[in-house]
């Protein structure tokens, strides 16, 4: 992470984590609409990236979703992370994570 750009805080299970926005949606030849993407570090610079995909359903057109909403998909994002692998304390390559769309989901 570039030190000018500054990261938020979020709590998870009493664990903080630090992140950023990536980037909003965007259109992509051939894949059509990408959703939100953010990134989350234990400790910048030390652990292990997660790469969160947010499918655009969830945001939708919302460039700039309420902070609320964008936190709470964010701590249920980095659950589903953790539980699908992504351990916080580690180090190594980013790991991406791509949130189910809603429309896949059960």
């Amino acid at each position: 992470m570039k030190e000018d750009e500054a990261a938020e805080a979020v709590a998870v299970d009493g664990e903080e984590y630090q992140w950023r926005v990536r980037h909003s949606w965007i259109a992509t030849g051939g894949e059509g609409l990408k959703g939100i993407s953010i990134s989350v570090w234990h400790e910048p610079g030390r652990t292990r990236e997660l790469i969160i995909d947010f499918p655009f359903s969830v945001f939708g057109l919302d460039q700039k979703p309420k902070k609320v909403d964008l936190i709470a998909a964010v701590q249920s994002a980095i659950k589903a992370a953790m539980a699908a692998g992504w351990r916080p304390e580690s180090r190594g390559r980013p790991f991406r994570f791509q949130v189910p769309d809603r429309e896949e989901a059960p």
